[in-house]
C-alpha cells in the first residue's frame, strides 16, 4: 500500500499588531490593555498613565477585531474624548475614527433623538442649560401662585438642585430634603407639588433639562426593551473613564448600555471621587466587582508625575481614609525637597508669602504657568488676588463665566433655539423680554398667542411676515414696533438656505438691543462674531444647539483677548476645577479646619472622606514641589478676628513636611519675607 503523507495545516500564531505594546507600557498597563476579560476595572492612582492606558485598549480592542463603531467610549467631557480618539488614530489609523466617543449625556441624546417619540417627545426638543431650568422653575412656582410670606420658600437655585439630586441619585424628595433642606421640610408637598408641575410643563413643551437626558433614557428603556435591545447589540464593548465620578443612573445606564454583549471596562480612581454635590457615588466604583460578576481588578500604581517625598505624602493622606481599595502609589523619580508646611500670622501674611513666592520662582526661571495655587472655595483666593495685583502678576483664574452664560449669546441662542423648536417657552420668554415694555406677564401673554397662530402650522415661517402681529389686541400697544420688528427677524431667518446664514440676520437685530443694554457692547460683538463660526463647522441647527448645551466654551472672547497679551500666566483654582492637571510646583492654601474639611463635612464621615479625597487631588497636582500654608489667625464677619485650626488631614502627615519660618527682613523697607 502506498501511502500519502497530508502535511499537517499550519495553526495562526496570533494577531500580527502593529503596535509594539510591550515595549510602550509598564507591566500593569499592559495588563489592563490586553486583557481579555468581559468585565474589568481598572483603578488608575494619579499621575499613573490613565489616558495611555485607555487609548492603548482603544487601539488593541481594534486590533484583536472589535468593529470600532461598536466601540462606546464614555467620558465626562466631549473635549476629552475627542482628544483620547484622536490621539488613538495617530497611534493606530483611521479606524479610530470610527468609535463612538462622548458623555453619557451626548450619547443619550443620540438615542433620544432617534426615539424620544416613544415618550412623548418630538426628536427636536430642546435642552436647557443650567440657568435656562432655574428660570423655568421659577416661572413654574408663580404660575401656581406658591407664596410662603412667613416661612421662607427654597430659591429658585436649591430646588434646581434639589430636582437634579432627585433623579441622578434616585432618592425620595422627603428624604432628600431631610439630607439637604431639614428647614424646608414643612414646604414638602408645595415642592412635590412644583416639581410634577415641573416635568408636566417639560414634556408638554418638548423640552428636556440636562438631568432628563439620562433619566429619559432610561425610562425609554424601562418602557420599551426591545428598544434597549437594539441599542445594546451596537455597543459591542462599554468603556468608561473617570467611573468614581458617575451618579446612580449613569451607574445603571452602563448596566443598560452593556446588557446584550456583556463586555463593559471602567476606569477610575476611587481615591480621587470629589463630586458628590453634584450627584456623584462614591460606592460606585467600590460595588462594581459585586455588581459584575468575575471581574478583574487591575491596578495602576506606578506614578510618572510626582517625586517620591511628594507621592509619600499623598499616600499618607490616603491611609486617614476608611474607604478606599488597597493601592500604593510609587515612583522610580528621583528624590527631591521634602513638600513645605508654612504657618502665617494671618491671611494678608499668607497671600504676602504666596506671592513673593511666586516671584522668587520666576526669578530662578519656573515660568508663571508652572506654578498654580489651590484653594477650596473660589472667596479664599480674594485677599492672594490682591497681593497679586499689586505686583502686577499676571494670573488666571479657573471657574470663571462659561462662553454660553453671557447674557448677549444667551439672547441670540435663544432666537436660534426658537427657530428649532417653536414650544421652547424658555426662548420665547427671553426674547419677548428683550423688547421695551415686554415684561414677564405680558411675555407670557404673547406667547400664548403665538401658540394660537401657530396651532396649525408647522414653523415661524408660515405665518404671515408683514402681519406678523397685526392682531387688533396688540396694534395699539408701545411695544407693537418691537413685536413687528422681532416678527420680521425670525421669518427672514427661518427662510435662509443654508441654516446658519440666518445667524447674521439675528444678529443684526439684536444689536441695537445689546448696545442699550451694555456699556462694553463692541467687546460683545466679537463674541457674536465668534458664535457665527461656531455654527458653521456644525452641520445643522440642532447638533450646534446640543454641543453648545453638552460641551459648552470655557471663556468668552473677550476674555481671551485680554489674555493674549499675557505671555505666561499664574494659575489660581479650587481644588475642583484642577482635577486631571499638572505643574512643577503647586501651592495648596487655607489649610484650615472648617474650609479643608469643610464646616459642613464636619459630622459626617462619607464628607469628610471625600474632603480627604479633595486634598489628596490637590496634593497629587504637583510634579516637583509641594507647599501647604494656613495663617494662624483669620477674620469672620460676625466674630472678628479669631485663632484658626490647621486642618487636622495635616497633623499625620507633619513629620514628612519641613517647616518653614517667615522672617521679616528690617533691612528693608517694605515687608520681605525670607525662606529659612
Amino acid at each position: 500500500m502506498k501511502l500519502f503523507h497530508l502535511n499537517k495545516t499550519p495553526q495562526p500564531t496570533g494577531i500580527d499588531y502593529l503596535i509594539d505594546y510591550k515595549s510602550v507600557l509598564n507591566e500593569q498597563q499592559l495588563s489592563a490593555v490586553t486583557s481579555n476579560s468581559k468585565r474589568l476595572l481598572i483603578l488608575a492612582g494619579a499621575g499613573t498613565g490613565k489616558t495611555k492606558t485607555l487609548i492603548y485598549k482603544v487601539a488593541h480592542l481594534i486590533e484583536s477585531g472589535t468593529p470600532p463603531e461598536k466601540i462606546i467610549l464614555l467620558t465626562f467631557t466631549r473635549r476629552a474624548a475627542k482628544e483620547m480618539l484622536d490621539r488613538a488614530t495617530e497611534l493606530l489609523d483611521d479606524r479610530c475614527k470610527y468609535i463612538q466617543g462622548g458623555t453619557f449625556h451626548s450619547f443619550c441624546t443620540q438615542i433620544l433623538r432617534k426615539y424620544s417619540c416613544h415618550i412623548g417627545y418630538n426628536n427636536e426638543f430642546s435642552i436647557l442649560d443650567n440657568s435656562d431650568s432655574v428660570d423655568l422653575i421659577q416661572h413654574v412656582r408663580s404660575s401656581l401662585f406658591i407664596k410662603h410670606s412667613s416661612q421662607r420658600f427654597p430659591a429658585k437655585q436649591s430646588l434646581a438642585k434639589l430636582f437634579s439630586l432627585h433623579k441622578n441619585k434616585q432618592l425620595d424628595i422627603r428624604l432628600l430634603l431631610q439630607l439637604h433642606y431639614p428647614k424646608f421640610l414643612v414646604h414638602e408637598k408645595d415642592i412635590i407639588k412644583l416639581f410634577n408641575a415641573y416635568e408636566l410643563y417639560k414634556a408638554k413643551h418638548h423640552i428636556m433639562d440636562f438631568d432628563d437626558l439620562l433619566f429619559n433614557t432610561e425610562k425609554l428603556f424601562l418602557e420599551y426593551p426591545k428598544i434597549l435591545e437594539r441599542v445594546s447589540s451596537t455597543c459591542k464593548n462599554i468603556l468608561v473613564d473617570e467611573y468614581q465620578d458617575t451618579n446612580k443612573i449613569q451607574a445603571i445606564l452602563c448596566e443598560r448600555f452593556s446588557s446584550f454583549h456583556k463586555n463593559i471596562t471602567v476606569v477610575g480612581d476611587d481615591a480621587q471621587s470629589i463630586y458628590a454635590f453634584r450627584g456623584s457615588d462614591h460606592e460606585n466604583i467600590l460595588r462594581f466587582a459585586n455588581e459584575y460578576a468575575n471581574t478583574k481588578i487591575i491596578k495602576l500604581e506606578e506614578n510618572y508625575r510626582s517625586t517620591p517625598e511628594i507621592l509619600d505624602v499623598a499616600n499618607s493622606i490616603l491611609m486617614q481614609s476608611s474607604k478606599l481599595f488597597d493601592k500604593k502609589l510609587f515612583t522610580n523619580r528621583e528624590s527631591s525637597d521634602l513638600p513645605a508646611l508654612i504657618k502665617a500670622i494671618d491671611e494678608k501674611e499668607e497671600a504676602e508669602f504666596i506671592s513673593q513666592l511666586v516671584l522668587h520662582l520666576r526669578e530662578h526661571q519656573i515660568a508663571l504657568n508652572q506654578i498654580a495655587i489651590l484653594f477650596r472655595n473660589a472667596r479664599d483666593s480674594f485677599t492672594l488676588e490682591l497681593a497679586l495685583q499689586s505686583k502686577n502678576m499676571p494670573f488666571k483664574k479657573f471657574g470663571g463665566q462659561k462662553f454660553t452664560e453671557a447674557a448677549h449669546i444667551k439672547d441670540v441662542l435663544a432666537h436660534i433655539r426658537v427657530l428649532n423648536n417653536p414650544n421652547d417657552t424658555v426662548a420665547w420668554q427671553r426674547i419677548l423680554m428683550l423688547i421695551e415694555g415686554v415684561g414677564p406677564k405680558t411675555a407670557e401673554d404673547l406667547f400664548l398667542w403665538i401658540q394660537q397662530v401657530q396651532s396649525k402650522k408647522e414653523r415661524v415661517s408660515s405665518v404671515d411676515s408683514t402681519n406678523w402681529f397685526s392682531d387688533s389686541e396688540w396694534m395699539n400697544k408701545s411695544y407693537y414696533n418691537g413685536l413687528n420688528k422681532l416678527g420680521k427677524c425670525l421669518i427672514q431667518a427661518s427662510q435662509c438656505d443654508k441654516w446658519y446664514d440666518f445667524i447674521p440676520l439675528i444678529v443684526d437685530y439684536y444689536l441695537p438691543i445689546c448696545h442699550s443694554l451694555y456699556d462694553n457692547a463692541q467687546k460683545r460683538e466679537e463674541d457674536l462674531a465668534a458664535l457665527l463660526q461656531i455654527a458653521k463647522s456644525h452641520q445643522d441647527i440642532q447638533s450646534f444647539l446640543t454641543d453648545l448645551v453638552l460641551d459648552p466654551i470655557t471663556d468668552t472672547v473677550i476674555d481671551t483677548l485680554e489674555s493674549k497679551e499675557e505671555e505666561s500666566s499664574l494659575t489660581l483654582s479650587t481644588i475642583h476645577s484642577s482635577k486631571g492637571l499638572e505643574w512643577k510646583h503647586v501651592i495648596i492654601m487655607q489649610c484650615l479646619d472648617g474650609i479643608i474639611p469643610s464646616t459642613f463635612s464636619l459630622d459626617q464621615d462619607d464628607s469628610l472622606d471625600e474632603e480627604l479625597r479633595l486634598l489628596y487631588v490637590a496634593a497629587t497636582r504637583a510634579q516637583k514641589m509641594l507647599y501647604f500654608t494656613y495663617p494662624r489667625t483669620s477674620y469672620r464677619q460676625r466674630e472678628g478676628d479669631y485663632l484658626t485650626k490647621a486642618s487636622r488631614f495635616l497633623d499625620p502627615i507633619t513629620s514628612k513636611l519641613e517647616p518653614w519660618e517667615l522672617v521679616h527682613d528690617a533691612l528693608s523697607s517694605n515687608t520681605k519675607k525670607e525662606i529659612k
